[in-house]
This record gives structure tokens, C-alpha cells and sequence, in this order.
């Protein structure tokens, strides 16, 4: 069975986002360990939602939008926050409000992200006109705002 036949079935367009989500895995993973970026593969939807956001962001917002529970982002923010690539700081009317954001350490990777999720944009649409590629991010977009 080829990687065509993998994906296709009654759930199409569903086998192939999940393809092109596993892709940009492998890719950003490879592409992360080459640049030496001292970020996990499985924690880069924090920095993209900080570096996206820029600005501080309470902690409860981030875990939603990140799809995390509390526990597990705490876990995740503190390895962050001890490496000085990000800072997690409370609020001061009420000390049980914490907010996340980016350090300008964290920021250096910023062109990293942007690098490599242009370089296998560019990958993943080179077969598409620039209508198409237009097309598929209004497309795309409206997708995930079903969800928003």
C-alpha cells in the first residue's frame, strides 16, 4: 500500500490532514535537532502560540488554546521558564492568576519557527497555483474557526 492509498478512504480529507500533520512533525522535528533549537518537538505549539500572541498571556487562556491541562502545562512552563526561555509571572491583585510569556531569549527562535514552517509551506503547496494556495488558507481558516 503507497502513502496515496494510506490516506484515501471513506475519511479523506481527514487522512490527509492527519498526513500532513505527521509530516510537518517529522519535519520540524529534523529541522529543530539541525538548528540545535533547544525545544522539544511536542512543546513547539507553546512557542508558536507565545511567539503568535506576543504578549503575556494568562496561564488558563494558554491551556485552552493549547489544548493542555493545567497539570501538564505547569510541568511543561517550569522546564521553560528554568532555561530562560520563557517567564511565568503572577498577577498582582491576585496571586492565583499566573501569566506566560516569551523572554528574549525564547524570542532568538523565533526565526526558527518562521523558517521552518515557511520552508515546508512552501513544500507542501509547490504542486498548487497561487489561486489554490489563496483558496486553501480561506478554506483552512474557516475550518479552524469551527472550532474556535
Amino acid at each position: 500500500m503507497d502513502i496515496k492509498d494510506s490516506v484515501m478512504g471513506e475519511a479523506c480529507a481527514l487522512g490527509i490532514i492527519r498526513h500532513i500533520s505527521e509530516e510537518f512533525g517529522d519535519y520540524l522535528g529534523k529541522e529543530l535537532r539541525r538548528r540545535k533549537v533547544p525545544i522539544q518537538v511536542k512543546h513547539a505549539g507553546l512557542f508558536m502560540i507565545l511567539f503568535a500572541k506576543g504578549e503575556k498571556i494568562e496561564f488558563k487562556e494558554l491551556a485552552r488554546i493549547w489544548r493542555k491541562s493545567k497539570s501538564t502545562l505547569c510541568d511543561i512552563t517550569s522546564k521553560y521558564a528554568d532555561e530562560k526561555l520563557i517567564k511565568k509571572t503572577n498577577c498582582c491583585s491576585d496571586k492565583r492568576n499566573v501569566y506566560v510569556e516569551i523572554t528574549e531569549e525564547g524570542l532568538k527562535y523565533k526565526k526558527d519557527f518562521n523558517e521552518i514552517s515557511e520552508a515546508f509551506l512552501k513544500k507542501a503547496t509547490s504542486n498548487l497555483s497561487d489561486q489554490q494556495v489563496e483558496d486553501l488558507k480561506f478554506i483552512l481558516d474557516k475550518m479552524i474557526k469551527a472550532f474556535i
